[in-house]
């Protein structure tokens, strides 16, 4: 009896200790842009394909020859990419990101617009804020940090605040900083976010 009652407790408790492991970090995107293929480097460094949306340009890694074959037909059109994005360090150029890729479609241009939703399962961070100005704020996922900027909707913003140093899901769209003085500086637009408990949901709405 005793050994039965044993195991039921060690079960649960393997099953509490799972459900308590943070889900892995991970960033997915839904990019919006004019792809580009059969693009060469110097020492190789490219998948040979990118797409283009918003002043950003970010390498396509493509899965197999009926893909291959779209980018070509499709070269310098808009179309529609999903797929995890990761970033790797180069040589000739300091950070490569790189969209490996699950689907690729052609855009409709009466609904799709240029950019990118990104889907991010990471670390809410807060930044120590300088003399009168607010922490900023940003979530780290899979060796990438993100700045963030959420809405003013007060109830997020609570919420929000109570989330930093856990793992939460964001999904957000991609904007350019315009209070940053760098040419180069990415923001994520806040759309939702929640404290994580489980694996990466991909945004599908507009």
């Amino acid at each position: 009896m005793w050994k039965f009652i044993s195991g039921i407790s060690l079960t649960f408790c393997m099953f509490a200790a799972a459900d308590d492991t943070p889900p892995k970090p991970s960033v997915s995107v839904q990019c919006c842009g004019r792809v580009r293929h059969g693009i060469v480097a110097i020492g190789g460094e490219t998948t040979g394909t990118t797409i283009t949306f918003n002043r950003t340009v970010w390498e396509l890694q493509l899965p197999d020859a009926a893909a291959r074959g779209f980018a070509e037909s499709h070269n310098k059109e808009f179309v529609n990419v999903s797929g995890p994005l990761r970033r790797i360090a180069g040589t000739e150029v300091k950070d490569r990101w790189i969209v490996d890729v699950k689907t690729l479609s052609e855009r409709d241009a009466t609904t799709d617009k240029e950019g990118t939703r990104l889907t991010v399962q990471g670390t809410l961070r807060a930044t120590d804020p300088r003399a009168g100005d607010s922490p900023k704020l940003t979530i780290e996922a899979d060796g990438q940090i993100w700045p963030i900027a959420v809405p003013a909707d007060a109830r997020l913003q609570v919420e929000t605040k109570s989330l930093v140093g856990q793992p939460v899901l964001l999904t957000g769209s991609l904007e350019l900083d315009t209070k940053d003085d760098s040419d180069d500086q990415r923001i994520i637009r806040v759309k939702t976010l929640k404290r994580s408990t489980s694996a990466p949901i991909h945004d599908q709405s507009n």
